[in-house]
């Protein structure tokens, strides 16, 4: 009966690390077939241990358990992602508050990033990265009292020319009096246009940024106004 065993264990391991060669039914039937053709041949004369045959049905039994909780999960994460979707229709069209520190630059024109001091600082920076993670600008901000504040970018370089449209990133770091440096928390604003599913999770499409659920902050009935960045 050992072999049995053995040919059970060999097809769970290739049924569980395999995408989907061979199905649950086809490895009970298997299992079954060879437990008969075993019975039917085995020697009169040295009949079958019982307690090795009681374990081998176990074994088979626990097999059939797990593919069952597989199948489970799978239509459980199936269900999540069709409430995920529908969830993320609802936005369409709404305002939405959410963390990030993208941006989007169209026409010379950028969205406004809005973050917030934790603690009074002497120097505030506001650095701008292309996609490509390239430093294409730094505003110094000044001295800032710990709060809220709106950043919004002229879409310029260090050099005065107007960069390409796109997707930036702007990070807000900043100094206190003792020397500490610090990262200034972000958040974008935007109108939601459209659900994107990105490798089986669904985002909220602002503009050309797409946002997570988790990053969701607050759902606004207007856009506020917000300061445009000095020269």
């Amino acid at each position: 009966m050992s072999s049995v065993s053995n040919v059970l264990s060999s097809y769970y391991v290739n049924d569980t690390t395999s995408s989907s060669s061979s199905s649950s039914e086809l490895g009970k039937e298997a299992f079954l077939q060879l437990l008969l053709t075993q019975l039917t041949y085995q020697d009169p004369l040295d009949p079958m241990d019982d307690q090795d045959f009681v374990a081998q049905l176990a074994q088979f039994s626990s097999l059939e358990q797990l593919t069952n909780i597989s199948t489970g999960i799978t239509e459980i994460n199936d269900n999540m992602l069709q409430n995920q979707m529908f969830s993320a229709v609802q936005f369409v069209g709404k305002t939405v508050r959410a963390s990030g520190e993208t941006i989007q630059l169209e026409d010379g024109s950028a969205t406004t990033i809005y973050y917030n001091v934790a603690t009074d600082s002497e120097t505030v920076l506001a650095n701008i990265l292309d996609e490509d993670g390239n430093v294409v600008r730094t505003v110094d901000l000044g001295a800032m009292n710990a709060g809220d504040y709106e950043f919004v970018w002229d879409g310029k370089d260090t050099n005065g020319n107007v960069m390409d449209d796109g997707v930036y990133t702007v990070t807000i770091m900043t100094q206190d009096a003792e020397g500490n440096a610090g990262v200034a928390s972000t958040e974008i604003q935007g109108k939601v246009t459209g659900v994107e599913n990105s490798n089986g999770t669904y985002y909220l499409r602002v503009g050309n940024v797409l946002v997570s659920f988790g990053n969701i902050k607050e759902i606004l009935d207007s856009t506020t106004t917000t300061t445009t960045e000095e020269s």
